[in-house]
């Protein structure tokens, strides 16, 4: 008699269960997410920055950003947008008005920021192996075409 099938049997649950309990089926980075500000290049950095990204049906997302200023100030922002990469608005956003997001896998996201009808920055999003941290990389643009990049580190909160 063959093992081949228990064994076969055996490696499918591993690996089924290498996949997150809180993990939307269509993207494990459904949740809620902070950022390590400890960890962040930016002069002033902010108190606080969290994002939450929930599916809110109809193969629609909504991204929400609440952010704590250095001075304590607070914004906020969000978008509803399908993972296709069609524009869609971004609303209480000082730097974007419209955004385009594509999700070209379950641990991958990818926005495109505009603000004024210029371009913004480019963000990919994607998540560590233990499932519980995120990875964002920024890339932007100077004035004169140089281009800059900035890796932001997340925690997922929920």
């Amino acid at each position: 008699m063959s093992r081949a099938p228990a064994i076969l049997s055996g490696l499918a649950m591993l690996l089924i269960s290498r996949v997150p309990a809180f993990a939307d089926p269509r993207n494990l980075l459904i949740g809620t997410w902070t950022i390590d500000v400890s960890r962040l290049s930016i002069p002033s950095p902010p108190q606080r920055v969290t994002i939450v990204l929930a599916g809110v049906g109809h193969g629609q997302y909504k991204m929400t950003v609440d952010i704590v200023d250095h001075d304590g100030t607070k914004r906020n922002g969000a978008s509803t947008f399908k993972p296709d990469g069609t524009p869609a608005p971004a609303a209480g956003n000082a730097d974007y008005d419209v955004v385009s997001m594509t999700m070209p896998s379950r641990r991958i996201w990818v926005m495109g920021g505009g603000f004024k009808g210029h371009s913004a920055n480019t963000r990919v999003f994607s998540l560590s192996d233990d499932g519980r941290h995120m990875i964002e990389t920024v890339v932007w643009h100077t004035p004169d075409g140089v281009p800059h990049t900035r890796v932001d580190f997340w925690t997922r909160s929920k």
